[in-house]
C-alpha cells in the first residue's frame, strides 16, 4: 500500500499539519477517486472544535498519531467516541473515522507550553535580541527581562563598531526590526534602500518602542558571570550577577539564557615596522577613531578587501579622498549592489554560477574577470560552483566606479615597513605620499563570552548541549554554491523563533539532543576564535538539521522562506531599485569628476539585463522544485 498526503487542518495549533493517510496501490498523488470528508472533533465541556478535513477512508489510528505529533501527547491515552443512533460508540484503531466524534484525553488543541519559575534573559539588544523579545511579545509572553551595556538599543555593530559615515550595505527589505508576515517596514525604505548608521539605530528605537520593547530593557547593564543552578538536567536553572551603571550588582534568576553578542567586537591588529616614523595616520577604520575629513584631497591606503574596506572605499570617495590603494595579500569577491538585491528576493536561493555570471557587468567595468579569484572553485564547464573565501561579501557599487576611474587601485601584496609618507610592499614597490593607513583586518570574537556561559563546546547554536543557553552570533566567511540572503533579518527571524519554540516546547528538544546531529565547535585559540564563532557551513547545517527534526520549526520555515521574496520586492521592486542604484553612481560620477576623474563609466545594469537574471532565477527554481513556483 502507498501512502497519500490529507488536507490541511483548520485550527491554529495544526494549521500546517499533515498526515497520512492509506490508498490502494497504482493511484496518483492527487487521485480523483478519492473523495474528501470533514471531521470534527469535541471536547467534553470545551468550544474548542477540531475542524479536520481528510480522505474518507482515514483511519482514527492516524488521527490520534496526528494529535500525538501535534500535541505531544501519548496517543495511547487518547479516546475517540461518535454517535451511532441512540448510543455512543468507542471508536476502535482501525474503523473508519467518523465525521463527528468527541475526544477524551486531552483538555485543549493547543499544545500546551512549558511554565518557568524564573524570567528568561536575553543578553544583547541588537538586531537578534530585539527580535527575540518582539517573538515573544507578539505571542504575549512576558516573562523576560533584556539585558545591554549600552544606553540604548542597536546593537556592538552599530552603535560602537560603525560610525556616522556608515550605511547600510544590504537592502532595508530584508534588514528591518519588523520583519515577519504579520508586520510592515519603515515607510522611508522604498527610496532609501541602503540608510545610515544613524537611521538604523533610530528605526531600531521607534520599533522597539511601538512594540513595547523598552519596559523589558535594562539599559547600561553588564551580566559579570552565570551559575548554573540544580543538578537535574531538566530542571536548572541560572544565577547571573549583573551591574548596572550606577546601581550596586545583584543576582538574577533566570530560566534561560539568550546571548546575542555579535562577531564586530575586537579588531584584527597587525603592526608594521617604522609605523613610528610615520608622519600621517595609522588607525583602524572602524568606529570614530578617525576624523575622515582629514582624507579631503590625500592619499589613503587601505589594508584589507573585506566588507569593511569596501565600506571605506566609499567614505573616501564621499570625503573627496585624491587616491586610494586597496593593498591585500588576497582579494575577495565584492558585490554589486544588484546582485545582492537579486539574491535577497529570490524565493529560495540563487546559485552561485547565477551569482557570478550576474556579477559580470560590473567586473567588465574594471577589467578583471570574477571567476579567477581564489574564492571560486569550479569544474570545467562551471556547472558545479562553490564560493569559498575568508571574508564576507564586501557590497557596493562605489568600489567599482573607483576602480575603473583610477581613484582606487586594489593591490595583491603585503606590506613589508612603513616610513615617512610612504608603504613599502614586499614585492618592492613604494607607495609615496600616502597620508592616512586604515587597517580593515577583520574581526575576532571574545572568549570572555565563551567563559561566560561556561561553553565548553557549541552545539548548533546551544552551550554544552543546554537547551537553556543559546548563543547566536552571526557565522563567519563565505562558503556555499547557492545563496539564498546576504542580510540579517531572515537570519534574525529565524535564530529568534527557534530558541522560543524549544523553550516553549522542550519535548521537541529532547530529540535534538537524542540525535547527536547538529554540528558542534569547540574554541580554537591558536587562531583567536571562541566556540561561539563559527564559520557559515555551521550554520547552514546547524538550520537544515533543525528543520528535519522540529516539525514547528520546519513549518515556519516554510514562512521564511516565502516572507524573503515578498519583503524584498514589495519595499524594492525591479524598476525602483534600479533607480536607486543608478541615482547613487551618478552621485558618486559626480564626486570623482570634481575630483579630476572624467573618465567615469554609465551604469552597466538596465531594467533587461535586471530582468534576464531575475528569469534566470526562475529557471532555476523550477528545475529545482517543479511548478510551485510563486511571482
Amino acid at each position: 500500500m502507498e501512502k497519500s498526503l490529507a488536507l490541511v487542518a483548520a485550527h491554529p495549533e495544526f494549521k500546517h499539519a499533515i498526515m497520512s493517510v492509506w490508498k490502494p496501490q497504482g493511484i496518483g498523488n492527487d487521485p480523483p477517486s478519492l473523495t474528501t470528508k470533514e471531521v470534527s472533533i469535541h471536547i467534553p465541556g470545551s468550544d474548542e472544535v477540531l475542524t479536520l478535513p481528510v480522505y474518507t477512508n482515514t483511519k482514527v489510528i492516524e488521527v490520534k498519531c496526528l494529535l500525538e505529533d501535534r500535541l505531544s501527547v501519548n496517543q495511547s491515552d487518547l479516546r475517540l467516541v461518535y454517535k451511532q443512533g441512540p448510543n455512543y460508540r468507542v471508536h476502535n484503531d482501525n474503523d473508519e473515522i467518523a465525521r463527528k466524534v468527541v475526544i477524551h484525553g486531552i483538555k485543549s488543541f493547543k499544545r500546551v507550553s512549558q511554565k518557568y519559575d524564573f524570567p528568561h534573559v536575553i543578553i544583547g539588544a541588537g538586531h537578534i535580541g530585539l527580535k527575540l523579545a518582539m517573538t515573544w511579545l507578539m505571542d504575549n509572553f512576558t516573562n523576560f527581562v533584556l539585558f545591554d551595556r549600552n544606553d540604548r538599543v542597536g546593537g556592538t555593530s552599530w552603535i560602537d563598531q560603525a560610525n556616522s559615515t556608515s550605511r547600510l550595505q544590504t537592502e532595508v527589505g530584508v534588514y528591518h526590526l519588523e520583519y515577519h508576515e504579520n508586520n510592515g517596514w519603515p515607510s522611508w525604505a522604498f527610496d532609501n534602500p541602503w540608510p545610515s548608521r544613524d537611521k538604523l539605530l533610530e528605526h531600531f528605537h521607534e520599533v522597539s518602542e511601538q512594540f513595547g520593547i523598552l519596559p523589558y530593557c535594562r539599559m547600561q547593564t553588564n551580566v559579570r558571570s552565570l551559575n548554573v543552578i540544580g543538578r537535574d538536567y531538566w530542571n536548572q536553572s541560572y544565577e547571573l550577577t549583573v551591574k548596572t551603571k550606577g546601581k550596586e550588582e545583584q543576582v538574577v534568576q533566570a530560566a534561560s539564557v539568550a546571548f546575542f553578542p555579535g562577531n564586530l567586537t575586537n579588531p584584527k591588529r597587525v603592526t608594521y615596522p617604522g609605523e613610528d616614523t610615520f608622519e600621517g595616520d595609522i588607525v583602524y577604520g572602524i568606529s570614530s577613531q578617525f576624523d575622515y575629513a582629514k582624507v579631503k584631497g590625500k592619499t589613503v591606503m587601505i589594508v584589507g578587501s573585506g566588507a569593511f574596506a569596501v565600506e571605506n572605499v566609499r567614505t573616501c570617495v564621499e570625503f573627496a579622498a585624491q587616491k586610494v590603494y586597496m593593498v591585500c595579500r588576497r582579494k575577495t569577491i565584492s558585490m554589486p549592489r544588484l546582485v545582492s538585491w537579486l539574491i535577497n528576493q529570490s524565493s529560495d536561493s540563487v546559485s552561485a554560477k547565477l551569482t557570478l555570471e550576474s556579477m559580470a557587468p560590473m567586473y567588465d567595468l574594471i577589467g578583471v574577470d570574477q571567476w579567477s579569484y581564489y574564492a571560486v572553485q569550479a569544474n570545467e564547464t562551471r556547472t558545479n560552483v562553490t564560493i569559498k573565501q575568508k571574508s564576507r561579501f564586501g557590497i557596493g557599487d562605489v568600489y567599482f566606479l573607483g576602480v575603473a576611474c583610477g581613484f582606487c587601485e586594489h593591490i595583491v601584496d603585503d606590506t613589508k615597513r612603513v616610513s615617512n609618507s610612504t608603504v613599502h610592499l614586499v614585492s618592492g614597490r613604494k607607495l609615496e605620499n600616502v597620508s592616512h593607513i586604515l587597517k580593515l583586518l577583520g574581526f575576532n570574537g571574545e572568549f570572555d563570552n565563551d567563559r561566560l556561559l561556561k561553553l565548553k563546546e557549541l552545539y548548533g547554536w546551544w552551550v554544552n548541549k543546554d537547551y537553556r543557553r543559546y548563543i547566536v552570533a552571526e557565522p563567519i566567511y563565505v562558503d556555499a554554491n547557492n545563496f539564498g540572503s546576504t542580510s540579517f533579518s531572515p537570519g534574525a527571524i529565524c535564530w529568534a523563533e527557534q530558541q522560543a519554540h524549544i523553550l516553549k516546547y522542550p519535548s521537541d528538544w529532547a530529540t535534538v539532543m537524542d540525535s547527536n546531529m547538529l554540528p558542534k565547535h569547540e574554541a580554537e585559540e591558536e587562531i583567536s576564535r571562541p566556540a561561539y564563532v563559527v564559520e557559515a557551513r555551521h550554520g547552514a547545517l546547524t538550520g537544515i538539521t533543525l528543520g528535519s527534526l522540529v516539525r514547528g520549526i520546519s513549518e515556519r520555515g516554510a514562512v521564511w522562506g516565502p516572507l524573503k521574496r515578498l519583503r524584498q520586492r514589495e519595499i524594492h521592486p525591479p524598476e525602483k531599485i534600479l533607480e536607486c542604484a543608478k541615482r547613487e553612481w551618478e552621485e558618486w560620477r559626480t564626486t570623482l569628476k570634481e575630483l579630476g576623474y572624467e573618465k567615469t563609466a554609465e551604469y552597466p545594469y538596465t531594467i533587461e539585463s535586471l530582468n534576464q537574471y531575475c528569469e534566470d532565477e526562475v529557471e532555476e527554481f523550477t528545475k529545482k522544485f517543479g511548478r510551485f513556483y510563486q511571482n
